[in-house]
């Protein structure tokens, strides 16, 4: 029986084996034949002993209250020494039916972007035969547990903290209550239901979650080809010998712009490509008497253009670099994308039945909500990729009539004073006015009087203002929700750029294509009075210049946000290019380890100036009604720094290209 020879004595006078003493393994052979003697209860209750011993260990009794920055292991120790350390998924030595549900809900981790090793380690679903030990057994309780706990934060708020994957991401992620969570579990009829539970409830990251499935099937099934590049063009004819004077021959022209009509090796594998992802149908087989695979027909046109609209680009049909990258991108970088955007939806709170607006930076839109039902939706213009807008939580409380624009330093200094040193008169053209200083007691100064060769940006020293009119930089009304980035919405002259399909052109602040009807709408959605449609209409549309301020009676949610996909009417996902190259610092914390700190508030580092506030500068507050200026002065809006534009970011999904460049006679506002 594997014993050592001679461990035993004749049995002593309670008719027990006698140890000899000095065996090696004496004590452990006394009390493994004590326990064998024993009735199958009593080595029980020895065992349950044990393990509640050991529940006592793991779980020493807390002192204070409990709070949300408590570690997990003093929630685990609050909730078991509340249910007298009783555990929760063994019974009678084994895993019980909850564990084993538990862990299959653990297992399918993967079905919403997660890791299941992150929650259950392929070592923990195999200890659940193998529970034969105390030691086992608390090791499994507490595992369980632990990941459980884990599961259900990640699933439901977010497995990242946003700020500490990306500076630019400036929000808090719900609240989550580990210790509400647990007891809900305790005491939960329908585990399964409860744990189902878990994940948003949004449209949106239903149809994420199907579309997560439905392309790693693509994947499963090899994915889709590549289109090549464009083929070279032929080299020059050799100049001709007998004419040295004669100019040399020029290279054939070439476009790499694949358009209908043309006929190119490309065209197969393009349409393939389509084929892949249902925007086009396959050529019939065999090919019909003079059908050329190689042609760029209508048809596949008519897919392109779907496609392109599925991107968010210009529906023309031409497959440029743009959308070549776009179609180029592979399947797995598409999983990545969905992923990315699955934990983004985790963030945001379920709606509440009360207006709100979000603005998708990604997306270029502006949607004004009422709980899940979309009232007005509008294009919006955004930072551009060096003047990123930040994605943040606001409250709307104030608009301005016919504001005026004091212009940050930075645009002064840099775009402003080298049109005024080559023409004298371009503030004065473009009514702009020079005060004295920042301060709320500033005088104008007669641009004449100022030798503007002297001029550096160095000494430049006046504030910038431009004064309210058609002309103005914001329009003719702007949409105030106070923040330390100084970002708002606002109207602009320069309305040719909402027709483009890609309208990151801004310095960061988030111009509206139909200013009068969101203001509008907004007035109606925060029951403000005094404002009916005749009246807004001719203070913004007509000669009044009059700086007026409407204080909404009910402050307005505004959220900004960054989602690189979008819902389809029919259920289906379009995907967004990621302009900002935010996706791949997402991704990049999605892989990597997993947060050490609770789940508590984010906030920027102190180091790390933001988009739209230089470092230690205070904000901007909000201006008095009479019109006044406001009282601290703007600041310059630089880019976080260190952080990487979409230029240059790894890429999550497809590479970025690179940004559009601003229209020469853009307006350099906001």
């Amino acid at each position: 029986m594997g014993l050592s020879r001679g461990a035993f004595a004749p049995n002593d006078r309670n008719g027990l084996p006698a140890v000899k003493r000095g065996g090696k393994a004496s004590t452990a052979m006394l009390l493994a034949t004590v326990l064998f003697m024993l009735p199958l209860g009593i080595q029980a209750g020895a065992q349950a002993r044990d393990l509640a011993d050991l529940m006592k260990d793991r779980f020493p009794v807390t002192q204070g209250e409990a709070t949300p920055d408590d570690s997990d292991q003093t929630v685990l120790a609050r909730f078991y020494r509340g249910r007298g350390l009783k555990p929760l998924w063994v019974e009678h030595g084994e895993a019980n039916a909850a564990a084993r549900a538990v862990l299959t809900v653990l297992g399918h981790a993967d079905e919403d972007g997660l890791n299941p090793n992150d929650y259950a380690p392929a070592s923990l679903p195999a200890q659940q035969g193998h529970l034969d030990s105390p030691e086992a057994q608390a090791a499994f309780e507490t595992n369980l547990t632990l990941g459980l706990v884990h599961y259900a934060s990640d699933v439901s708020v977010g497995r990242i903290i946003p700020t500490l994957a990306d500076p630019e991401l400036v929000i808090d992620r719900p609240p989550f209550d580990r210790a509400q969570f647990l007891g809900n579990v305790a005491s939960a009829t329908d585990l399964g239901a409860l744990l189902t539970g878990l994940a948003p409830h949004r449209p949106e990251y239903a149809a994420l979650k199907a579309a997560l499935a439905h392309y790693r099937q693509m994947k499963a099934a090899g994915g889709w080809p590549t289109i090549p590049p464009a083929p070279k063009a032929p080299p020059p004819p050799p100049a001709d010998p007998a004419n040295p004077a004669a100019p040399a021959p020029k290279p054939e022209k070439t476009s790499d712009a694949l358009k209908p009509g043309m006929i190119d090796p490309r065209v197969p594998a393009l349409r393939a490509r389509l084929v892949a992802t249902g925007e086009a149908k396959p050529l019939p087989n065999p090919l019909p008497k003079g059908t050329n695979p190689e042609l760029y027909d209508d048809a596949l046109a008519t897919a392109v253009k779907e496609f392109q609209r599925r991107q968010g680009q210009e529906p023309d049909g031409a497959i440029g670099k743009r959308t070549l990258v776009e179609l180029n991108a592979t399947v797995d970088q598409r999983i990545n994308q969905i992923i990315v955007n699955m934990e983004r939806w985790r963030w945001e709170r379920e709606p509440a039945d009360q207006p709100y607006l979000v603005v998708n930076l990604a997306d270029y839109t502006l949607s004004l909500m009422r709980g899940m039902d979309v009232q007005m939706t509008m294009r919006v213009v955004v930072g551009a990729p060096f003047t990123r807008t930040p994605v943040f939580i606001g409250n709307m409380s104030y608009m301005e009539l016919n504001p005026y624009w004091y212009v940050p330093t930075k645009i002064a200094k840099e775009e402003i004073l080298p049109k005024q040193k080559k023409d004298h008169s371009y503030v004065v053209k473009n009514h702009y006015t020079l005060l004295s200083d920042w301060t709320s007691n500033a005088v104008p100064v007669d641009p004449s009087s100022i030798n503007w060769a002297t001029v550096t940006e160095r000494n430049f020293h006046w504030r910038v203002r431009q004064d309210a009119g058609n002309d103005n930089s914001l329009g003719r009304i702007k949409f105030m929700f106070p923040n330390k980035f100084d970002i708002y919405l606002h109207d602009t002259p320069s309305k040719r750029l909402f027709e483009r399909a890609v309208r990151s052109f801004s310095h960061g602040c988030i111009r509206v294509q139909d200013p009068p009807n969101l203001a509008l709408a907004i007035l109606a959605l925060t029951d403000t009075p005094g404002w009916p449609e005749e009246k807004l209409r001719a203070e913004i549309g007509g000669d009044s210049l009059k700086h007026q301020t409407i204080r909404l009676k009910n402050r307005l949610p505004v959220h900004i946000t960054y989602i690189t996909t979008v819902t389809d009417p029919d259920g289906g996902i379009d995907f967004r290019t990621d302009v900002y190259g935010r996706d791949a610092r997402v991704l990049a914390a999605l892989n990597g380890p997993r947060p050490r700190k609770p789940v508590v508030p984010a906030a920027v580092p102190a180091a790390a100036p933001t988009p739209g506030s230089a470092p230690n500068a205070a904000p901007n507050t909000v201006p008095a009604a009479s019109g006044d200026a406001p009282k601290a002065p703007e600041t310059p809006k630089p880019s976080v720094p260190g952080v990487r534009t979409g230029a240059t970011a790894a890429p999550a999904t497809a590479p970025v290209p690179a940004a559009a460049p601003t229209p020469a006679n853009a307006n350099p506002t906001r």
